[in-house]
This record gives structure tokens, sequence and C-alpha cells, in this order.
């Protein structure tokens, strides 16, 4: 039998893989409390590389309770316009406005490395993450009691033992090969050349893309900023290119001058790459479970890789932490695949239809897409034919077991949604919303348009849940300890509805239920998969 060490420096959650979503899952577990071991082939605690730099609102505000995202924040660059173009022609843009809070911008673009880096400060900070560089994932095996992994490390072989093994290790994922688990999908016809350079440059901080712009008239050009003097332009080239010619330094330099002009510049580094649609068969097989990469991949032309992986960490790190501390029965982990690979089936949808769009396959295709270009350069109104990658959003839970119908006929936030977000004071700071609920399940109580906050507490606790449920009221105005105060009347009314509401809301920020607080009952049966706990 394969048993997890008793000792209480034992790790109970096997991680491979120190990406950022596998370093996520060990700063998500550790709070909940949970050890964890992560084994990592490189023997540095990054790839060095920027890679995906595109970080979401949602995914800045779990960097956020995470306590990471001043520095992203700080230190990327914001932005919330795309600008596409046909020719040198301007033909649509895509704006980001708010939605009705400002606490984090639409996008910021931060190099994924310096994500990894700190994350991995993070987790280790916690003291419940061990993490070891320089190992190799040889074997590993599970049963009904744990799993156990060999791997090499610097001083030959290691054995790591664990109640679950999360599998982060990438598109090439070994654990998902050991386990006959298959990566179907399909690789597009478009294939790019990138460059990340530093330079000064007179240009706003926005999101350009170009088809067949003068300067590359054979293909597609993405350019945008990754930090404050990094910046980025992707060129789509041949699919037979010699990529050891084209990323020749002086060869990049002179390329990047015919996109800004003559402008002193540093490449930082340049690489070609091909994209792939793919997605794993199955997302978890008996105690190991997939994530990020390792699960499903997708084309970066709309920010979809890193930040889905990031709720696939979220995702799996509560109801792990939920089973291992006894809050849960094991049954919630099949929530897991049902919920991420919906997700992953949405996100393939999207930017599979983007790069059909962007880089046909065929002549039938490309003359489709000349003429919606064409069309969109005659007419504004047209622009809506041209798709030039729709940008991450959180995928909703709607149709997850753990998200129950509400009776209500029009709530303010719908269940299966994420929490919208705003600022609140609690005990005379402040924080927000999310920051404040997130990592356990808990009872929200609102209340109605002109109700009073008096009474609404003892209300609320007189609702029937497990012990460990966490209780607290959102306000408009200060009423008393416990009570997460409104700052803005304007974000009032995001959850302002008609009658007092109590919002179930899981420890990932998404809303499982809306129950109405007088009399509402809360079914807590999927969200604790069949444990037995007392209720008060």
């Amino acid at each position: 039998m394969v048993l997890p060490d008793s000792s209480s420096s034992s790790p109970r959650v096997v991680i491979v893989g120190a990406g950022p979503v596998g370093l996520a899952t060990a700063l998500l577990l550790a709070r909940q409390n949970v050890r964890s071991v992560v084994l990592e082939r490189r023997d540095q605690p990054s790839c060095r590389q920027s890679r995906a730099v595109t970080v979401q609102r949602d995914i800045l505000a779990l960097y956020d309770r995470l306590g990471l995202a001043d520095e992203i924040v700080n230190d990327g660059v914001s932005w919330s316009l795309g600008r596409t173009y046909y020719g040198d022609q301007e033909i649509l843009q895509l704006r980001f406005p708010p939605k009705g809070e400002e606490i984090y911008p639409p996008f910021v673009n931060f190099p994924q490395f310096r994500i990894e880096e700190l994350l991995h400060e993070a987790a280790l900070a916690t003291g419940l993450a061990d993490i070891r560089l320089g190992r190799t994932v040889d074997a590993f095996e599970q049963d009904d009691s744990g799993v156990r992994v060999t791997a090499t490390g610097p001083d030959g072989e290691e054995t790591h033992t664990g109640a679950y093994l999360v599998a982060a290790d990438g598109i090439g994922s070994r654990i998902r090969r050991h386990l006959g688990i298959t990566f179907d999908g399909w690789q597009t016809q478009g294939r790019f050349l990138v460059a990340d350079f530093e330079a000064e440059l007179p240009f706003e901080r926005e999101r350009r893309l170009w088809f067949n712009p003068p300067f590359h008239p054979e293909g597609i050009v993405l350019m945008h900023g990754v930090t404050r003097r990094l910046w980025r332009l992707d060129w789509q080239i041949p699919l037979d290119a010699d990529a050891d010619v084209l990323t020749d330094p002086e060869r990049v330099r002179a390329r990047i001058a015919t996109a800004i002009g003559d402008h002193p510049v540093r490449v930082v580094r340049s690489n070609t790459y091909t994209f792939q649609q793919c997605r794993a068969s199955a997302f978890r097989s008996g105690r190991v479970f997939l994530v990020g990469d390792a699960a499903h991949v997708v084309s970066p032309f709309g920010a979809r890789g890193m930040n889905s992986g990031m709720e696939d960490a979220e995702n799996l790190a509560w109801k792990l932490g939920f089973v291992l501390n006894g809050q849960a029965g094991p049954a919630l982990l099949d929530s897991y695949e049902a919920e991420r690979a919906a997700a992953a089936d949405h996100n393939l949808a999207v930017t599979g239809a983007s790069m059909k769009f962007m880089t046909p396959d065929d002549e039938a295709g490309r003359r489709a897409r000349d003429a919606a270009l064409a069309a969109a350069a005659d007419a504004p109104d047209h622009a809506n034919r041209v798709d030039s990658g729709k940008l991450y959003e959180p995928f909703p839970y709607t149709g997850s077991v753990l998200t129950a119908p509400t009776a209500l006929p029009s709530p303010r936030v719908r269940p299966g949604e994420p929490l919208p977000d705003l600022r609140c004071a609690q005990g005379g700071r402040t924080t927000t919303l999310r920051a404040a609920v997130a990592g356990a399940l808990t009872l929200l109580a609102v209340p109605g348009r002109g109700g009073l906050t008096s009474g609404l507490r003892t209300a609320l606790d007189a609702v029937p849940a497990p012990a460990w449920v966490r209780r607290a009221v959102l306000a408009p105005t200060p009423a008393g300890s416990g009570v997460l105060t409104v700052l803005s009347d304007e974000m009032w009314d995001v959850y302002a509805g008609e009658q007092d509401v109590v919002y179930v809301v899981r420890p990932d920020c998404y809303v499982a239920a809306v129950v109405p607080l007088d009399g509402g009952r809360v079914d807590f049966g999927a969200l604790t998969a069949a444990a037995s706990n007392t209720t008060r």
C-alpha cells in the first residue's frame, strides 16, 4: 500500500512542476494549511522567459489575495484598449471598460518568469511548501491510500509520498503520458517569431494587432508592452522558415526597426513557436489531477493560457484542502474535472475560432478572412466580422453540481459567477470583498435596497451551516463588528436587490447559491460532498 508519512512534516500533496500553476497550487494549498512538495526539473526558480505576459483583472485579484499584486501592478503595463489594423488602416478597437469598480485594471502585462519568482518566494515563506529544484520524475504509483513518486535529484533517487498528486508539468506532461491520457487537438497553420526587447518608445501602452501591415505584408504582427521598458513583437512567419536564421540578433534588430522606426533597442530574447489547441481526454485519474498546460493548451491570442491555469489551481486547491482537512468527502473532488474541463472546452472553442480566422489553413479561409478585413476597412459596421482574439474572462460554473438554482426572480449576482469585487472597510482597514471572503466557504448576508443592517447578523447566525462556515455581512454603512462596509455608493448598486439575501460564496470566490435571508435554506450537500459535519 502507498501510505503517506504520518509525521507532521510530511507533505500531503505532491506537485510535479514549478511553473506558475504548480507554484500557485502549492501556495493555495498552504492557505488551506495543507503541506506539499513541489518537484521541478529546472535547477532555477523560474523559466527566465517572459512567455505568457497578460494577467486578466480577475486573476490579478487572485494574486492580490495571495499578496503578490503590488509588484505586478507597479512594474507591469496596464492597458484597456486593443487596436486592430488591416494594412496601415485601423479597423477595430476593443475597449474594456470598468465593470462598476476600479480596483484592478482590465489587463496588466507582466513577464511570466517574475510571476514564477514571486510565487516561489511566497510559497516558501508559508513553511508548508517544500520546493525541490533539479528533480526529474521517473515513475509514480497510486492506490486507494495515496501516491508514491520516484524522482532523480542531485543526490540520486528520491521517493515522495502523499495523499494526492498534481501534475503541473506542462504540455509534454510525463505524468499524463504515464497515465495513458490522450492529448487530443490540432496544430494551427500559424508559426510565429517572437522577440522581447528593451527600448524607450513614444507609444501608448496598448495592444496592437496588424493584418498584413506595410512593414510585414506577408502575415500578422502583434505588439504590446511587457514592463515599463520591455516590449514584445510577434511576427507570423512561413512554416518552413529557418529558426536559426530568423533569431539571429542582428536580423531581429533590423526586423524590429521596420515596426517601430529608428529607436535604440536591446534584444532580450527571441524564439519561434507554433500554436496548438489540445485538451487532455481526462483531467483526473484516481488520485492524480492535471492542471494548466498538462490539461489544456490554447493559442496565446486571447490570454487564456496562464490565466485559465491559475483558475485550475484555485479550483483544485480549495477542494483538496477541504477533503484533507475533513470539511468534505472525496466526492467533492469529482467537481474539479467537471468544472475545469467545461472551462477548457469553452476556451478551446473561442481560441480555435480566432486562430481559424487569423491563420486560415486553406485558400478558401484566407479569401473569407481577407474579405472580412476589406469590408471592415470600407465600413466600420462590418468590424464585428473581424476576430483578432477574444480576451480571457473567467468561465461561469452555471452548470456545475456545486451551483444551486435560485428561486429569486432576478438576483443581482447570479449563482455560478465570480463574486463582483469592491473595496470595503473591515475593522478599520480597507480591503477588498474577495480578499475578505477567499479561502473559506462563506455565507455573505446583504440587506435589501433601503433595508436596515441591524438584526441582519442575528438572522445570518440562525442559518444552519457547518461550524467551520464563515459568516459575514455586507452593508452600505458601518454597523458594528463583523460587517464589511462598502466604500462606494456606485458599487453598492451591484449588490442591492429588493430583499435581504445570503450569497453562498465558495473559497475561490464563485457564488454557489443565492437564497432569501428570511427563511432561506442553504443546501450544503454538494459543497461538502457527503462529509459528516456538525451544524450550528
